[in-house]
């Protein structure tokens, strides 16, 4: 995957639901299914930058990065769209 890759998040942290002690402002499994692009590639922790098309506030959801509905996924949590 590079920058501008169409992607589906398929799991999120390597599984497919959050814990029940999971803080629902931190539940980004909600996002499982939804599609995004890459906006930034690989970081020293193995993540990609993925801007969502689905608001992540509207979820209820933290999103600390500068680029709104933004998150660091890790590559194995994705599939190529399009490809």
């Amino acid at each position: 995957m590079h920058l501008g890759s169409r992607v589906r998040l398929i799991s999120f942290n390597g599984t497919l639901a959050a814990t029940e002690a999971c803080d629902p402002k931190e539940n980004y499994w909600l996002l499982i299914g939804e599609h995004g692009v890459v906006v930034a590639e690989i970081n020293p922790r193995n993540r990609l930058l993925i801007q969502f098309d689905t608001s992540i506030a509207q979820l209820g959801l933290h999103c600390h990065n500068r680029i709104q509905n933004s998150l660091y996924i890790q590559p194995t949590d994705l599939v190529l769209l399009g490809a």
